[in-house]
């Protein structure tokens, strides 16, 4: 029991004797399941779940929390089920130590879909309850501390994954003090050389910064007592991690790094935050453009100051931040905070921030594809370095750098992304695509039956715009192929209706094919994957009869030119309304519209599982492409003549193909977009009249 009086010692200082008598109970729950299992670095293993313990104790994390911490380990490594948790820690217990265990049951294709499916898991447990992720970060927190018994890959390898993941969910939760160690430790392993170099640099000047931080401390204090303002003042020493970014940014000077003297004073109420800042700009002169006010704007993990850049004594830089003493309780702890200073009973603005976040990942989680898309999605929102859009109600809304109006509307909701048309900066009619900036005032317009457009994905930042677009293109594709396939399969069944059918045979034909639903049936005709003409005989008793009634049907498929992304027109032949057509079923392309003489599908008579007779519907609307062969006399201007026509004809040209016929003539290939037949045969007409023109015809 020795491993534990420690933590016991901490445990009674906040709670009461009949939970600390539970948690050691699951202490000597993890002890045996754990025993004669040791750590890399030869420890017996008790002794990592107890240190984890530790962390969260000094945060005040409840009883049930402690508990799972103990235990967090032991259904993955032991022979520990569930149930056997349940019954005698109860529910909620178990729930979370299932929530930070692994997947380790299930066998994945590659170590990164097993760390992805690993995270996506943790993240769900979550949502459910945010302890989890506490426990989790408590838990990386000292692998990290104890990364020295590792080999140099493996270190290197969850160093990386703590920089990339870890440290910035702490961040995003506002848990600044665990967040900052997680990156110092992170970064000594990843990179120990530059480490030992910056850690040697900072001792080296820490002696004669010492003695300008006390001067600098007591002139600020001298002033506030001077106005009867009662504050803290504290100068804050840099991170090794965040001088090395800091080196980055200004191209590795180490000297101008150190240059800047960061404090941070501490008082009671927000009205003397505002007055300290005052009497601060008085003291000494403020930096233009460097202040910043979290209060009144809080960041989207919830923390809240005021930051302002001073020109001290002898031309230096101070950094300032200013907050309330529970802010800053809060910017160290972040959720944590909800524990440790409030009780369980009340949410703090970082849980309330938390929250928010989480709601949006489950909605990331039920739009993304697999696991490897949903981390790579949480990523992008957990590197924020955010923008404060306004509503046209006075409404902030949290964006990070570079976003557009399109993130922004999907921001306000799903619909309102959806639907988005075209927006309003402030009161001015800007393009979906520019990036919006701090202040901005923004109106989504929209409108009733508009669609994402799929090129918005060139340039949405949000996470949560890009998977909603990603995820109505997907079943967009998806309901386009169904209502084609359903249309193909009439057709092979000799144009009856699917409703006559009796739903045994759709049940049927879904079993045998091992189908969700006869739906994705359906789909798989659409996209090309299955012929429909299978799919009938399935339906129908005989094969013969739907070849016949398929064969002798004299009423072909309706195509309309507006018809989608499940239809597309050869471009061997450009097939425009008008023109007698016929239909090709391509593996995973859906279907394709080509000339019924084209020599490309010159078999398709008899082939028809693949070949579809279709037809034109009346007043088809859209923009077609056609090749148009014109064989001139090769004079001066004759390109631009012909160029001036066609483009008066309100037909755009969208290449121009040139072969050198004999050197007195050329022939000119247009590829022009015009709206059907009709208007073809005006072009023709009228280029022909051109008397350097020798021939014109369509090039099929």
């Amino acid at each position: 029991m020795y491993l534990f009086n420690g933590l016991k010692e901490q445990l009674q200082s906040y709670l009461d004797a009949s939970q600390v008598e539970k948690i050691q109970q699951a202490y000597i729950f993890a002890r045996d399941a754990h025993d004669g299992q040791l750590r890399s670095s030869g420890d017996p293993y008790i002794t990592h779940p107890v240190a984890v313990a530790n962390i969260l104790a000094t945060l005040h994390l409840d009883a049930q929390t402690i508990m799972a911490a103990l235990m967090h380990d032991v259904i993955e490594d032991c022979e520990v089920t569930r149930d056997d948790i349940v019954s005698q820690f109860g529910e909620r217990v178990a729930a979370l130590v299932e929530g930070v265990t692994k997947l380790t049951q299930i066998k994945f294709r590659s170590r990164k879909e097993a760390q992805a499916e690993n995270f996506r898991k943790m993240m769900m447990a979550m949502v459910e309850d945010l302890r989890v992720v506490l426990i989790k970060l408590a838990d990386r927190l000292h692998n990290m501390r104890t990364l020295g018994s590792l080999n140099t890959e493996k270190r290197t390898r969850i160093a990386k994954e703590t920089m990339e993941i870890y440290a910035p969910i702490a961040n995003r939760l506002g848990m600044f003090a665990m967040r900052g160690e997680l990156e110092d430790l992170g970064f000594a392993a990843q990179y120990p050389m530059r480490c030992r170099v910056i850690k040697a640099e900072v001792k080296k000047a820490r002696g004669n910064r010492k003695e300008i931080i006390n001067s600098i401390s007591n002139n600020i204090l001298q002033r506030l007592n001077a106005e009867g303002i009662d504050a803290e003042i504290s100068g804050r020493e840099k991170s090794v991690f965040s001088i090395y970014k800091k080196m980055q940014a200004k191209v590795g000077v180490f000297d101008q790094v150190m240059d800047v003297y960061g404090f941070r004073v501490v008082t009671d109420t927000e009205d003397s935050c505002y007055r300290i800042l005052g009497q601060l700009h008085n003291l000494y002169r403020p930096v233009p453009g460097r202040f910043k006010d979290y209060m009144a704007i809080p960041k989207t993990n919830g923390y809240q100051s005021l930051h302002t850049t001073l020109k001290g004594p002898h031309g230096l830089h101070i950094e300032v931040q200013i907050r309330t003493t529970e802010m800053d309780q809060m910017a160290e702890n972040g959720v944590a905070a909800h524990w440790l200073y409030k009780g369980a009973s009340e949410a703090n603005r970082a849980e309330v921030k938390a929250r928010e976040w989480m709601s949006n990942l489950m909605e990331l989680q039920q739009n993304t594809g697999d696991s490897i898309e949903f981390i790579e999605s949480v990523k992008v929102d957990l590197f924020p370095d955010e923008v404060y859009i306004f509503t046209p109600n006075g409404n902030i809304i949290e964006l990070p750098k570079n976003a557009t109006p399109v993130d922004f509307a999907y921001a306000i909701h799903t619909d309102v992304g959806n639907s988005c048309i075209a927006c309003k900066v402030d009161s001015k009619i800007v393009s979906l695509s520019g990036p919006l900036t701090n202040g901005q005032t923004v109106e989504i317009i929209t409108a009733p039956g508009a669609k994402p457009n799929p090129g918005w994905l060139s340039f949405v930042i949000t996470s949560k715009a890009r998977t909603n677009i990603r995820h109505f293109i997907k079943n967009l594709r998806r309901d386009d192929a169904i209502n084609l396939g359903r249309r193909l399969l009439e057709k092979s069944l000799g144009n009856r209706p699917l409703d006559s059918i009796d739903q045994s045979h759709f049940d049927k034909v879904t079993k045998e094919t091992h189908k969700e639903s006869f739906d994705d049936i359906l789909a798989e005709i659409g996209l090309g994957q299955t012929a429909s003409v299978i799919i009938a005989h399935r339906l129908e008793p005989s094969i013969e009869d739907v070849i016949k009634k398929h064969k002798d049907s004299n009423r072909p498929l309706a195509i309309k030119g507006t018809e989608g992304m499940m239809i597309e027109y050869a471009k061997c032949c450009h097939p425009i309304p008008g023109d007698s057509i016929v239909g090709t079923i391509s593996s995973g392309g859906g279907f394709i519209l080509h000339q019924q003489d084209c020599r490309n599908i010159a078999e398709h008579s008899s082939k028809l599982d693949k070949y579809v007779p279709v037809q034109w519907e009346k007043n088809v609307e859209g923009v077609f492409r056609v090749n148009l062969k014109v064989e001139v006399v090769n004079r001066h201007g004759v390109l631009a003549k012909m160029t001036n026509l066609i483009a008066d004809e309100g037909v755009n040209i969208v290449n121009i193909d040139i072969d050198m016929n004999d050197g007195a003539t050329n022939i000119t290939t247009f590829l022009i977009e015009l709206t059907g037949r009709l208007q073809l045969a005006n072009l023709i007409r009228k280029i022909r009249v051109f008397n350097f023109v020798i021939k014109v015809s369509r090039n099929r």
